[in-house]
């Protein structure tokens, strides 16, 4: 990956685009470089080698790497916040229906894959000493959480499910979590389709009318 130099920006870009274009580069490079070693040994070194480009330029976007790291896990966080919000959107007003888009969009090969587990669980690893990491992580988990939950609840209503849907919603998402440490770990082993219906059944034990057909 090379981070366009500023007279190989394609024409028309403004002053702002440009600046915006190399910071993505930048932060692409990060996260190659962070699923490729972690975050114990990560320099700066290694990403502006990955990136093809000076410190000079680095320093230009961010003030330390730490700034940069953040500003990577910030990319990741909204960028999966992007993706299941649109997911639910698309599914219509149905519940049910935004539930089963919930769970296919973590299962979508653009969030479950192993580069971006890889980095996510690096920055959840180190999230319990860097509080900034943890506030990220925390502010993103609690606009997720909330949304199953509710999704959850209004189901357990309208189909007279006796269950906790606070439980059944954390459940599910620690089975998703799970299941992508798989993905990360077992990559010869893992199928997509298979770890989808495992969230599925899970469901239909605990919401029956609406997610049964699928177990």
């Amino acid at each position: 990956m090379r981070v366009p130099q500023p007279d190989t920006f394609p024409k028309g870009q403004t002053r702002v685009e440009r600046k915006e274009a190399t910071r993505r580069e930048l932060i692409e490079a990060t996260i190659e470089a962070i699923a490729e070693g972690g975050l114990a040994d990560l320099t700066l070194a290694r990403i502006t080698e990955r990136a093809a480009v000076s410190r000079g330029l680095v320093n230009f976007h961010f003030d330390s790497k730490e700034q940069l790291l953040v500003a990577t896990l910030e990319f990741l966080t909204e960028e999966y916040r992007a993706a299941w919000r649109k997911a639910i959107d698309r599914a219509g007003p149905d519940p049910a229906a935004q539930l089963t888009a919930v769970v296919n969009n973590d299962f979508h090969p653009a969030i479950c894959n192993r580069k971006k587990v890889a980095v996510w669980f690096a920055f959840r690893g180190e999230s319990k000493a860097r509080p900034t990491y943890l506030e990220v992580c925390t502010r993103a988990d609690n606009e997720f959480e909330r949304t199953v939950h509710g999704l959850v609840a209004e189901l357990a209503r309208d189909g007279g499910a006796e269950i906790d849907p606070r439980l059944v919603a954390a459940g599910m998402q620690s089975m998703v979590e799970g299941l992508w440490i798989d993905c990360l770990m077992y990559p010869q082993t893992f199928k997509r389709e298979e770890a989808m219906a495992t969230v599925f059944q899970y469901l239909a034990c605990a919401l029956p009318r609406y997610f049964g057909n699928r177990a």
